[in-house]
């Protein structure tokens, strides 16, 4: 299974300590190759939302198998048209376009405008979106391979 970390959580995420309701996703990431990884993206709105602890870490997961780079060109089109749609609640259209071209549909998040937006079946799909919002949701953390896809759901 493929997680998204939303800016919001970045720092309870890369405590250090790992933050009580971040454990679990630690703990996930440790499991055997495959188990579980991380998304995300340094280009566009996430260049600005990520520091360079974040991106340092990141980029360790990576080498290691446990986080997966998506290029914002993959999905800087479907982005503008989720800003321009009218449809969302949050301002974060690059987090939907990430999770749409990568077909992840787990996200770790506190904004309650975009928990809507993720779990709106108009605009996160086939499956819906699913939130891990503390260590109360660490069932959601299986061992179902992160496989992203290539294809883009449409609007």
């Amino acid at each position: 299974m493929c997680m998204i970390v939303d800016a919001n959580k970045l720092g309870v995420f890369l405590a250090e300590p790992p933050h009580e309701d971040a454990w679990p996703i630690h703990q996930w990431l440790e499991r055997p190759a495959g188990a579980g990884a991380l998304v995300y993206s340094t280009g566009g709105k996430f260049a600005d939302e990520l520091g360079s602890k974040a991106k340092h870490k990141l980029a360790s997961y990576r080498r290691t198998g446990k986080a997966r780079l998506v290029s914002a060109s993959r999905f800087a089109e479907d982005e503008a048209r989720l800003k321009a749609s009218g449809r969302l609640r949050s301002d974060d259209a690059h987090v939907l376009a990430l999770a749409r071209a990568s077909g992840t549909r787990l996200l770790y998040t506190a904004d309650q405008d975009l928990i809507e937006d993720f779990k709106d079946h108009r605009l996160i799909r086939k499956p819906r979106g699913k939130i891990y919002s503390g260590a109360g949701n660490a069932d959601l953390l299986t061992d179902r391979a992160c496989v992203t896809s290539d294809s883009f759901q449409a609007l």
